[in-house]
């Protein structure tokens, strides 16, 4: 009876703990039931070597999705290519970036805006995941001669076939070049410099380097002698007693520089103001001033023209004198004697004008 009841019991908590079990199971595995996803796609042109199914994808380093396939598209759409398809899932509440009501419309929205998705490898393991990132179309995407039944993220390179297109290049570039005529120049360099080497007088470098090195010791001990000297001393104390004594005179100085400043403005208020008066007594006089003016010009107008006459017998005989001094200095250029030996005139008198009246009727 015992053994009975202690089989019992054993049953009991068996059903117990299963029941307990599935429903832990339900409660915490329901989200990931009813959850929705959205299927993705992209191909690769590379080894996917480290990717399986269930690898994270994410988003700037941030998990949106896992892979759910990693097939050809030979396999699934029945055309040549050698090209990898992986299809992926990403959950409903990814956002990459953008904004939309569902993960179809935020997706579409960001490969527009140039998502793209390339394969990463985490540290030294070897284990890949894809990485999507904005890589705004930097790398021509692959060209694909289906129609995808999902959504299709066009891929790029990852850091490792990029390093590897990198190094295959380089070697390339290394296969062409000649390393026999790069041999032999280098030879020829180091030819060339072990004859210039030779050429050189070392012995006679090595002497000028020596007296060069006395000489600069030499100029340290004249220096170091000259700096500690007592006159140098004292020079240094009287500049800085000197600084001193004229920091003194500018600071004593600083108070009447400032009062002539003072009294150089008041004196220029006082011209400007002397200047404006000045102004304002020849706009009040200068109307008296013109009148004055007009009144002296009419008087002098006035004289000239009641003295026209007077004027005129003047001009006459300044004119008849001037011709009298310019036929004298002809007949003095002509015969300069005359005015030194020819016997003077002789005096008008009324015997002499008569005769000479009658030699003209004559």
């Amino acid at each position: 009876m015992t053994q009975q009841a202690n089989f019992f019991k054993l049953g009991l908590f068996v059903l117990i703990a299963f029941g307990l079990g599935a429903a832990f199971l339900i409660a915490f595995g329901a989200g990931e039931f009813f959850k929705t996803e959205t299927l993705g796609e992209t191909c690769f042109d590379e080894s996917v070597q480290g990717l399986d199914i269930g690898s994270e994808v994410k988003y700037k380093g941030v998990k949106i999705g896992t892979v759910k396939a990693i097939t050809t598209p030979t396999k699934l759409y029945n055309i040549q290519s050698n090209y990898v398809l992986v299809t992926f899932s990403l959950s409903d509440d990814c956002y990459v970036g953008q904004t939309g009501e569902t993960s179809t419309l935020r997706i579409q929205k960001a490969i527009a805006e140039g998502l793209s998705i390339h394969l990463s490898f985490k540290g030294l393991t070897g284990a890949a995941y894809l990485e999507t990132d904005y890589s705004g179309r930097r790398e021509t995407p692959l060209e694909i001669t289906w129609h995808p039944t999902n959504i299709y993220v066009p891929s790029s390179k990852s850091s490792m076939k990029r390093m590897g297109d990198a190094l295959n290049e380089l070697l390339d570039n290394l296969s062409v070049v000649k390393l026999s005529d790069i041999t032999g120049e280098l030879k020829h360099l180091l030819e060339t410099l072990s004859q210039k080497a030779n050429a050189l007088n070392m012995a006679q470098i090595s002497d000028q380097t020596e007296n060069l090195l006395k000489e600069i010791r030499q100029t340290n001990q004249i220096l170091s002698t000259t700096l500690t000297s007592e006159p140098f001393t004292r020079l240094i104390a009287d500049a800085q007693g000197s600084f001193t004594g004229l920091k003194t005179i500018v600071e004593n100085a600083k108070q009447p520089i400032d009062n002539a400043f003072k009294d150089f403005e008041k004196a220029a208020g006082s011209t400007k103001s002397m200047a404006t008066d000045l102004e304002t007594s020849l706009a009040a006089n200068i109307d008296t001033l013109l009148g004055s003016l007009n009144k002296t010009s009419k008087m002098m107008e006035h004289m000239i023209w009641l003295n026209s006459d007077t004027v005129h017998r003047a001009v006459e005989n300044f004119e008849d004198t001037s011709e009298n001094l310019k036929q004298l200095s002809f007949e003095l250029k002509q015969y300069p004697g005359r005015l030194l030996f020819e016997r003077p005139p002789e005096k008008n008198t009324p015997e002499r004008i008569k005769e000479v009246l009658d030699t003209h009727e004559k």
